[in-house]
């Protein structure tokens, strides 16, 4: 049995999640173990935070996550930040941007084993059934510049929606201080923290919105735009990661938005057209129901296994692509 495992320092509750779905994983012909910091004992390593790739006992048997857009100068350099990258034998990749910027790097990407896909979202976000009683808009994610949640505060404060009509559900990390903004400004809402709420508790979450809106300026999934769709929901976005794609397939149900008053504008919309964007749910999550995160766990692992050599667990797999989805996304390039 070939010995895979997948670690990452805990820093909080993104990569948790996906750690404790590695742990009840199961994969033919491999045992999985999870941990903070790399299991020398392991056959071959999954690093889900990059820069952590770096600590993994043998760079060629090991698979680098890229879970971002990133490129700030040097930070791909040998001796930068994710200077491991350039040694690792596999990848992860989740936005078909993320190549050129690697290749840009002078990343060798041809010469590694590529799991590229979006993640997706798991199969536990299933279709809302219902309404809520009062418009509820919902925005998850943690305090963090690149997250702008002042965007979210000025949209909220510009929205044409009587207080009393309107809801805000929050769910993240170090978000007490916006909720006591929404607060000051009148504004019905719910603060979840994600630190102590697991991924399974997450579902109920969106069926409790109407929409989901996402402010960030830099994004190479999210995972919350997989989710929402997957859950039935519009979701109003900044141009990042794969909402282009999907405002692209589905304008009226992926909204796309570069500054906080077209935000309000288009929630507004949504108010108006509540009960038939209610009945679009199905189209809606259909948008999404090719890719599952469910699926995505046990293709990471066997791209690990490939890292290893049948003949003496010697190295890495060299130049091929383990799996792609390259339908490239020419509205993101």
């Amino acid at each position: 049995m070939m010995r895979i495992n997948v670690y990452a320092e805990n820093h909080g509750w993104l990569f948790e999640d996906m750690k404790s779905w590695f742990r009840r994983l199961t994969v033919e012909g491999t045992i999985i173990s999870v941990s903070d910091l790399p299991d020398p004992a392991a056959d071959a390593w999954v690093a889900l935070r990059t820069r952590e790739a770096g600590l993994s006992p043998v760079a060629g048997r090991t698979v680098a996550c890229v879970h971002d857009l990133y490129d700030y100068p040097g930070l791909y350099h040998p001796a930068g930040g994710r200077g491991a990258v350039h040694m690792v034998g596999g990848l992860v990749l989740c936005n078909p941007l993320q190549r050129p910027l690697l290749v840009d790097a002078g990343i060798n990407v041809e010469g590694k084993r590529v799991l590229e896909r979006p993640l997706g979202a798991l199969s536990i976000f299933t279709l809302r059934e219902s309404m809520p009683e009062k418009f509820t808009i919902g925005w998850v994610g943690r305090k963090d510049a690149r997250k702008r949640t002042e965007w979210l505060i000025e949209t909220l404060r510009l929205v044409d929606i009587p207080r009393d009509a309107l809801r805000v559900l929050l769910a993240g990390e170090d978000l007490e201080g916006l909720a006591r903004e929404l607060g000051d400004d009148g504004i019905d809402h719910e603060l979840i923290d994600r630190r102590v709420h697991p991924i399974e508790s997450c579902p109920p979450l969106y069926h409790a919105m109407d929409a989901l809106l996402i402010t960030s300026m830099t994004e190479a999934g999210p995972l919350t735009l997989f989710e929402a769709l997957a859950s039935g929901l519009p979701v109003v976005s900044t141009p990042v990661g794969w909402a282009p794609y999907f405002a692209g397939k589905s304008p009226g149900h992926v909204l796309l938005a570069d500054s906080p008053a077209m935000m309000a504008a288009h929630l507004c919309d949504i108010r108006h057209q509540r009960a038939i964007l209610f009945g679009d749910r199905h189209a809606i999550a259909g948008l999404v129901r090719r890719w599952r995160l469910d699926d995505w766990y046990p293709e990471v692992i066997r791209l690990a296994a490939s890292l290893v050599s049948d003949s003496g667990r010697d190295g890495a797999g060299g130049n091929e692509s383990f799996h792609t989805e390259h339908h490239a996304i020419h509205s993101l390039r």
